[in-house]
C-alpha cells in the first residue's frame, strides 16, 4: 500500500507544500500529518476502529517505509479539545499501466472512523482534501477497494476486476509431486530481478496492471511481512534454474481457504501441477479446506484450476474515479490513436464527442491523430452518450457500451457509425492489479 522511502526524504516531500488546516464546526480540525508523532496517533485510531484486526500495525508500518508515502498524504480529523485522532485515511501512490501508458495513480487506503464520531461530515470534509491533492498532484486515477455502497457519494464507480473466489478442493489435487520435481523455497532480496522480470510478463497479459519497482519488491520482502496483511512469496525451480516460477500466498484476506493471489503468468502445465500438490499440502499443513485463487479467470492457472473443478465466483471490482475526465482522455491518446490505426477508421478525421448530460467532451480526430480533447462546443457529428458514472467502466475497459446498454438504456450512439467508433475506441479488455502491499 506504501512504498519505502529514505527518512530524511520523506521529511523533504512533506515540506514541499504548506499545509491546510481547517476547523469544522470548532469540534474538528482538518490536516494532513505533520511529523512522525502521527504515525503513533494513526496507530491508536486504526487499532480501535478494526479491532482485532492490526491495522494500526499496518498503517504505522506504511506511514514509516511504504514506498513515495508522504506526509501529505495522511489526511486526519482531529478532535480539537482532546487533540486525538478519530477518524483519518491515506492515499497510497501507485503506478499502472494502460498497454504502455503509465499512469499515475491515489489509493483511497485505510479508511477509519471511530464510532463515536461517525455522521459528523467528517469523511466528506477529509475527501474534499483528498480532491484537492488528486488535482494538485496531477494524479491520472483515483480508486479505493472499500465498503460497497458507500463510495459512490464521492464519485467512485465499479471498473476494475478485484478479489476472485476461484475455489479448489483438495480432494482434486494430487499429493504427490509426480516427475521432475521442483524445489520450493521463500523469496528473498536477491529474487527481486527475476520477480520484476515476472512482473514484465504479468503486464504483457492485461490491458490495465500495476506497475511494481524495485522499491516496491523491497519493501514486500521486509517491511510488509511485519504486518498481518504480508505475503510469503515462494520461488519454484528446478534444473538449475532452467525452469524457475513464483507464487504468492497472503497471510490474511477473504474465506476460510488458502489464498493464491498471484502465479507465474507464463507457468508450464507441469509447474501448475506441481505448484497445486505444494500449496494443497500447505494447506493440509495450515487446516485449510480448499485453495482460494485470487486471480484473473482467463490466467493460466485458474484455467487449468477450473478445468480440474474448481469453483468460479463473480469477482468483486475496484471502485474508481478520475479526477478529470479530460486529462485522462489526453494521457491515454497515444493509446487510443494505436487502436484507430489498427481499424477500419485508420486515418479517421472529425468529431466524436462523449456526452455525459450535464457536461461533455469533444475528441477532435485529424487524419488518425487525435488532436485535442476539451469541453464540446458546436455540433458534432458523432456522439456517444453514457452516464459519468459509467465512464471509467468503459474508458479502462472493463465493460463496453453495448454491455451497459443492458443496465442503463441511456447508454446510445446517435448513429451506428459512432457505435463503431466507439467499439474500436472502448474495447473490453482484461485487467487485474497485483497489489503492492
Amino acid at each position: 500500500m506504501v512504498r519505502e522511502t529514505e527518512p530524511g526524504l520523506q521529511h523533504m516531500n512533506a515540506s514541499k507544500a504548506p499545509q491546510a488546516v481547517q476547523q469544522l464546526d470548532g469540534a474538528y480540525r482538518i490536516r494532513r500529518a505533520e511529523s512522525a508523532r502521527d504515525a503513533r496517533k494513526l496507530h491508536d485510531l486504526f487499532a480501535e476502529v478494526f479491532h482485532p484486526e492490526e491495522v494500526g500495525v499496518l498503517a504505522e508500518t506504511m506511514f514509516h517505509h511504504l514506498p513515495r508515502m508522504e506526509y501529505r498524504y495522511w489526511f486526519i480529523a482531529e478532535e480539537v479539545k482532546t487533540e486525538r485522532i478519530v477518524s483519518a485515511f491515506a492515499l497510497i501512490p501507485w503506478t499502472w499501466e494502460m498497454e504502455g501508458v503509465r499512469l499515475k495513480v491515489a489509493e483511497m487506503g485505510i479508511v477509519g472512523t471511530l464510532k463515536a464520531h461517525r455522521w459528523q461530515g467528517l469523511m466528506r470534509a477529509l475527501n474534499t482534501e483528498f480532491d484537492a491533492t488528486l488535482r494538485e498532484g496531477s494524479f491520472d486515477l483515483a480508486v479505493i477497494q472499500g465498503t460497497p455502497g458507500f463510495y459512490q457519494q464521492f464519485g467512485f464507480s465499479y471498473a476494475v476486476p478485484l478479489e476472485n473466489h476461484i475455489n479448489l478442493p483438495l480432494h482434486v489435487i494430487s499429493e504427490e509431486r509426480e516427475g521432475d520435481p521442483f524445489t520450493f523455497r521463500l523469496a528473498g532480496l536477491g529474487d527481486i530481478p527475476f520477480l520484476m522480470k515476472e512482473d514484465e510478463a504479468y503486464r504483457a497479459e492485461f490491458s490495465l496492471s500495476a506497475v511494481r519497482d524495485e522499491a516496491i519488491w523491497r519493501y514486500l520482502l521486509t517491511h510488509s511481512l511485519g504486518t498481518e496483511y504480508g505475503s510469503e512469496f515462494w520461488i519454484m525451480e528446478r534444473c538449475a534454474g532452467a525452469e524457475r516460477f513464483y507464487c504468492r500466498i497472503p497471510a490474511q484476506g477473504f474465506g476460510t481457504g488458502l489464498i493464491v493471489s498471484e502465479v507465474s503468468a507464463v507457468i508450464s502445465a507441469a509447474g501448475l501441477e506441481q505448484l497445486f500438490a505444494f500449496c494443497g499440502q500447505i494447506a493440509r499443513e495450515r487446516n485449510k479446506p480448499y485453495i482460494r485463487l485470487n486471480v484473473h479467470d482467463e490466467s493460466r492457472g485458474a484455467r487449468v484450476a477450473i478445468g480440474m473443478g474448481a469453483k468460479q465466483q463473480m469477482p468483486y471490482a475496484w471502485q474508481i474515479k478520475f479526477p478529470s475526465r479530460v486529462d485522462i482522455l489526453t494521457r491515454l491518446a497515444p493509446l487510443l490513436e494505436e487502436r484507430m490505426k489498427g481499424s477500419c477508421f485508420q486515418g479517421f478525421s472529425g468529431t466524436l464527442r462523449l456526452d455525459f448530460f450535464k457536461t461533455a467532451i469533444d475528441l477532435v480526430w485529424s487524419e488518425g491523430v487525435l488532436e485535442s480533447v476539451g469541453p464540446a462546443t458546436g455540433e458534432a457529428q458523432h456522439s456517444l452518450a453514457v452516464a459519468a458514472d459509467l465512464f471509467p467502466a468503459l474508458c479502462l475497459g472493463h465493460r463496453t457500451w453495448r454491455e451497459l446498454r443492458y443496465i442503463r438504456p441511456d447508454v446510445f450512439p446517435r448513429s451506428d457509425k459512432t457505435g463503431l467508433i466507439a467499439d474500436v475506441l472502448f474495447p473490453a479488455r482484461r485487467s487485474w492489479i497485483h497489489e503492492q502491499y
